[in-house]
């Protein structure tokens, strides 16, 4: 899904994204922390943010299918991904969430942790938990915004909806 790439940045120092929405905004994230991860692969931290954008797209993917079809019937992989690109906007938050989150699991799981110079590994783990529960939410908000009749991602056959929607609203 190239619509993805790039979409979240590191920082707006570095280079400005096409959403606006950058990891560094989020707690516990910088710049020089995730040049600190790279190992002898990956080098930098334009290597650590490749390889964390691949799986948090690979990832939003199957999340936003899961919660689209509680929803409607949607099964093509073609069709959920041309849903996320069409309203990429609206899932933007939920993408720079979830790319937090597995930035975390990256800090985590890094032999080059130097507990002077990063956050320790509870901390750490603390952000991610946090990081996924924030992008579970957006993600439920998000797919309920969609308008899937007039989406040009279906051939005039729009999705049929599923017997039982269930939704659980909650307010913080």
């Amino acid at each position: 899904m190239d619509c993805l790439i790039g979409y979240i940045g590191l920082s707006s120092s570095i280079k400005v994204s096409d959403s606006g929405l950058y990891l560094n905004t989020l707690p516990n994230i910088n710049v020089a922390s995730v040049n600190k991860i790279a190992d002898e692969d990956q080098q930098d931290y334009v290597q650590v943010m490749s390889d964390i954008e691949s799986r948090s797209i690979n990832r939003l993917r199957t999340q936003f299918i899961i919660e689209l079809n509680k929803c409607f019937r949607v099964s093509k992989r073609d069709i959920a991904e041309c849903l996320i690109c069409e309203n990429k906007d609206l899932l933007a938050v939920a993408l720079q969430y979830l790319m937090g989150a597995e930035l975390m699991i990256e800090r985590i799981t890094s032999s080059r942790i130097n507990k002077y110079t990063t956050i320790d590994k509870i901390t750490a783990q603390r952000s991610r938990i946090e990081f996924e529960e924030q992008f579970y939410s957006e993600l439920h908000v998000a797919v309920i915004g969609i308008d899937i009749k007039n989406s040009d991602c279906f051939e005039d056959n729009l999705p049929d909806h599923n017997r039982f929607i269930t939704f659980e609203e909650t307010t913080p």
